[in-house]
């Protein structure tokens, strides 16, 4: 006697609209991702208005950083690095690229 099969097939997925450009904030290039940064920075300037600032690493993971030059206004060029270090490093492989949203907020305060 034949028995029929009791296989299913599920599916899910969450969409949303793709977002022109792909890039805003931050890209953390690993030291072998599949695209280098000169390649990268040429589509970025092609893709993004914004300006992005190249910081280069020498690193066993890390090779580039490309930032958002209006960030820098909000986070110095060191504290990005050491943040970047910190906790973005120990999350990715040498053969990744990863994209980051940043969210940087700024506290004044002043007596008048």
């Amino acid at each position: 006697m034949y028995k029929a099969s009791q296989n299913q097939i599920h599916i899910s997925a969450n969409l949303g609209e793709y977002a022109i450009p792909p890039l805003k904030d931050m890209l953390v290039l690993g030291k072998e991702s599949p695209i280098g940064c000169i390649a990268m920075r040429r589509a970025i300037e092609l893709l993004v208005k914004a300006p992005f600032e190249h910081i280069e690493f020498d690193d066993d993971v890390i090779s580039d950083i490309l930032v958002r030059q209006s960030l820098l206004k909000r986070i110095s060029k060191g504290a990005l690095i050491d943040f970047v270090l910190n906790q973005i490093k120990p999350l990715m492989s040498a053969d990744e690229i990863l994209h980051a949203e940043m969210d940087i907020s700024v506290q004044l305060n002043t007596k008048l």
